[in-house]
């Protein structure tokens, strides 16, 4: 355990009301912050997304939107570029002022100022929303179907 630590994560369960794994780092982190205010966040873990969700959405989805933005737009574009673009269009977070709450705004355009968030950390439900939220674009933007996950392919990217 480091000396004065700014954060700490540790993953337990929870059974009959006391938990049952990790006990002793817990008590340890708790120590480390001796005399400090804190915040305590109980967050419930769920399963992570997916190798076959992976594979799905970098071997189709940003395939089938790497060829309509090279065929519609004339962008030629890697993986990663429009991965990002997806991002930056669909999972993302509007910035709020903490004392308000109000949405920031960018003064020059008057849009909400955004911040893209990792889909790496997503669940299995989130990644199927955020896939879902991918190929509705496509067809709002193109009129472009982009084919469901079929369980019977293997794609490899």
């Amino acid at each position: 355990m480091p000396k004065n630590p700014r954060k700490i994560e540790v993953e337990t369960s929870v059974l009959n009301g006391k938990l049952i794994k990790n006990r002793d780092f817990i008590i340890e982190g708790i120590e480390a912050f001796e005399g400090k205010d804190i915040t305590l966040i109980l967050q419930r873990i769920f399963k992570k997304r997916s190798n076959r969700q992976n594979n799905y959405y970098f071997g189709v989805i940003v395939e089938h939107w790497k060829n309509l933005l090279r065929e519609e737009w004339g962008e030629i574009l890697s993986p990663d570029e429009v991965h990002e673009f997806l991002k930056v269009n669909l999972s993302y977070e509007d910035l709020a002022d903490e004392e308000t709450g109000e949405i920031m705004l960018n003064p020059i355009t008057g849009n909400p100022i955004r911040k893209t968030k990792s889909t790496t950390k997503n669940s299995t439900w989130t990644q199927e929303e955020y896939h879902k939220a991918c190929r509705d674009l496509a067809w709002n933007m193109f009129e472009y179907q982009i084919p469901l996950p079929d369980p019977e392919k293997r794609v490899k990217f």
